[in-house]
């Protein structure tokens, strides 16, 4: 028996209502944790914020996809490739950021307020900065591409269609916490660039993770960024 067309749309707009506030509810949460820690300065409840964050980013995408809308588990498998044009765009990624830094390091970056930030949560001690790093890496780097990747770049694609529209407009919500953050330990012009950086960045792994429907694929580049990245904060803080 064939569905009557009013059934049909309204099963769709139901759809598309749903896509809509997992959209937000999963978009809010990395800003809220960085105004926790770097705008109120909670100090510990900033970490707990923060848990409760990445808990919630983990968590409520997958309860999406499998109890709500009803789609099967899966790892996101490597089936169209992708690894070497991941690793050209990781490796350019790491050389800008590089270059940037030795260029307009000590006109963008303020050593102390990125102290001031970091001590409260012990991350000024080497060995909590490098296990830290570490999570960032090969963790948040992960979980960030599971959600702005698989689950954000999706939605939004679910919902205006168009791989660049869909690029774009996830690179921005990518970029928005990371704004947020930034402008503490950046002046105005170094935040506005490395704001740019992100967004660059953003719609590189959306990009990579568009072409190729793998979020492994766009970690990739994401993880070499993030050594870049981490690597001058360690010689800020710690020294090589």
């Amino acid at each position: 028996m064939n569905s009557h067309p009013s059934e049909l749309n309204e099963s769709g707009e139901t759809s598309r209502n749903l896509a809509i506030l997992g959209l937000l509810l999963v978009s809010i949460a990395p800003s809220v944790s960085v105004l926790t820690g770097f705008a109120f300065k909670a100090g510990i409840f900033a970490v707990f914020v923060f848990i409760f964050t990445k808990i919630w980013l983990f968590g409520l995408p997958a309860f999406w996809h499998l109890k709500i809308e009803k789609k099967n588990f899966s790892w996101s498998p490597v089936k169209k490739g992708g690894w070497g044009i991941s690793i050209i765009l990781g490796i350019g990624m790491v050389s800008v950021i590089w270059l940037a830094y030795l260029l307009l390091g000590e006109q963008m970056i303020q050593p102390d307020a990125l102290k001031a930030i970091l001590d409260p949560v012990g991350l000024t001690v080497p060995w909590k900065l490098a296990a830290a790093i570490v999570f960032w890496i090969f963790i948040n780097s992960v979980l960030e591409e599971y959600v702005f990747r698989w689950f954000i770049t999706s939605k939004i694609e679910q919902l205006i269609g168009g791989k660049w529209r869909s690029v774009f407009l996830s690179s921005t919500i990518f970029t928005l916490h990371h704004s947020i953050a930034l402008v503490f330990f950046l002046d105005p012009f170094g935040a506005f660039l490395a704001s740019l950086g992100v967004f660059i960045g953003g719609t590189v792994f959306s990009w990579l993770y568009l072409e190729y429907r793998s979020v492994w694929i766009a970690w990739v580049a994401h993880a070499f960024a993030d050594v870049a990245i981490f690597a001058i904060a360690w010689n800020i803080i710690v020294g090589f």
